[in-house]
């Protein structure tokens, strides 16, 4: 059993599809950071909310336990990262980097080996085959993980010390093989999130995730 907890939550927070259903309808904006952190305790911010992140200083919304995942496209967004402030960084679990391809492979070989000297790094290039597209190479090569997609993917790169799970609408006994194949992977020290992208109510399906994982001890 990993000494890690299983990171549970959405991707993003500050959607408005959700008032009603996740949110209350009374609930200022501004406070969505602080009531989604009572009932999860990881998220996984694309460029845009991480940027909000800073600027509205989520982390005096959330307590210090809470922990944020960060995507980063180019690098230009890993640069505006390494020049954020301490106590942010402190927060965040790791960075998720879309991986360019093959072709790009020798000048995103050293981003990442920046990126790595300020979080740890798991590489995304989306729903596809790992071999095919050639991120199981240079992610052994780097020893980082890729993000794994369950739908698409039979298991996560055995790489790495940090992996991102994205899911959509997967049923519980789906969801209850995949927490499995993650705790499998997070023997020892390594940190992994599992994490709901459905644009509808991800927050609520990451919910009972996040119940599903701690009864199975994960």
């Amino acid at each position: 059993m990993s000494e890690e907890y299983l990171m549970t939550g959405s991707l993003g927070l500050d959607n408005d599809a959700w008032r009603t259903s996740f949110y209350d309808e009374d609930l200022p904006a501004e406070w969505r950071a602080a009531f989604y952190s009572t009932l999860l305790r990881s998220v996984y911010l694309p460029p845009h909310e991480w940027r909000k992140a800073v600027e509205n200083d989520w982390i005096d919304e959330v307590d210090e336990e809470f922990r944020f995942v960060l995507h980063a496209q180019s690098a230009d967004d890993t640069r505006e990262l390494a020049g954020q402030k301490a106590d942010f960084t402190a927060r965040v679990a790791g960075v998720v980097l879309e991986y360019k391809g093959r072709d790009e492979e020798g000048s995103q070989k050293n981003e990442i080996e920046e990126l790595q000297k300020l979080f740890p790094v798991c590489l995304d290039a989306g729903p596809v085959d790992y071999a095919g597209c050639g991120i199981d190479q240079i992610c052994d090569s780097l020893g980082v993980s890729g993000v794994w997609y369950p739908s698409a993917q039979t298991r996560p790169l055995p790489s790495g010390d940090f992996l991102v799970t994205l899911i959509s609408d997967e049923t519980l006994a789906a969801q209850r093989e995949i927490v499995t194949e993650i705790e499998q992977w997070m023997a020892g020290k390594r940190r992994a999130g599992l994490f709901n992208t459905n644009k509808k109510d991800a927050p609520i399906r990451a919910q009972e995730t996040r119940i599903l994982a701690e009864l199975m001890g994960v």
